[in-house]
């Protein structure tokens, strides 16, 4: 599925190179529009050293209720995971410590964000933006290694999240547009340690980074 997403963006991105730009301001107010974008996904939840990107994709749905401001709906497929370690009182190096904590998750995601956003003219054309709201994840893989018997592994599947994130958008007519977004999610609880501060939740944190390109069908 991403390859053949990847595959459908450069096309794309190079039918959009060809199309005839416009010097026209492009008022997208009361328009929709529909696009695939690919791009690297960070997962920053990893703390032993684990390898921490790879590649995620997903479409968009997006429509403009006024010049500057949209709502959209993408649904995304992205790896997940966290880890952890805390050792026992008996390390010297660990004054704080009490009991051994320890844990790997690695999974993946489906996630569908709703977002509003806000964009805001850079020249002409390209427009810079800022967005958050609120998305709702459902994992297809979940496996749970290394996780010491003080810590349950009976977290849920299906969980919500809020989104935050930033990006640019330029139009080259009135039909097709590219974009970049950059958004974090921060998820569901994956695991936690306690020491003589308290306890210290782990949870799944992802930046995904996309390219895309939307038509105004």
């Amino acid at each position: 599925m991403i390859k053949t997403i990847l595959i459908i963006i450069c096309l794309s991105l190079f039918s959009g190179s060809v199309i005839s730009q416009t010097n026209e301001i492009i008022n997208p107010k009361g328009q929709w529009y529909f696009g695939v974008e690919m791009g690297i996904n960070k997962i920053n939840s990893f703390n032993n050293g684990e390898s921490n990107t790879s590649f995620q994709g997903g479409i968009l749905a997006e429509y403009y209720f006024s010049k500057h401001w949209s709502l959209s709906v993408k649904v995304k497929k992205f790896n997940t995971g966290v880890s952890f370690f805390q050792p026992s009182s008996s390390d010297p190096f660990c004054v704080f410590c009490r009991d051994q904590y320890s844990g790997t998750f690695e999974g993946s995601v489906v996630a569908l964000p709703f977002s509003v956003k806000w964009e805001f003219g850079v020249y002409k054309n390209l427009k810079a933006n800022l967005k958050i709201g609120y998305a709702f994840n459902i994992e297809t893989k979940s496996t749970y290694s290394n996780y010491s018997n003080n810590i349950s592994i009976d977290y849920p599947k299906q969980y919500g999240n809020v989104v935050s994130g930033a990006g640019l958008n330029y139009s080259i007519n009135k039909k097709t547009a590219i974009y970049l977004d950059v958004e974090s999610f921060t998820g569901s609880k994956k695991g936690h340690v306690v020491n003589l501060f308290g306890k210290k939740t782990y949870k799944v944190e992802n930046v995904l980074t996309s390219f895309g390109i939307k038509f105004n069908l």
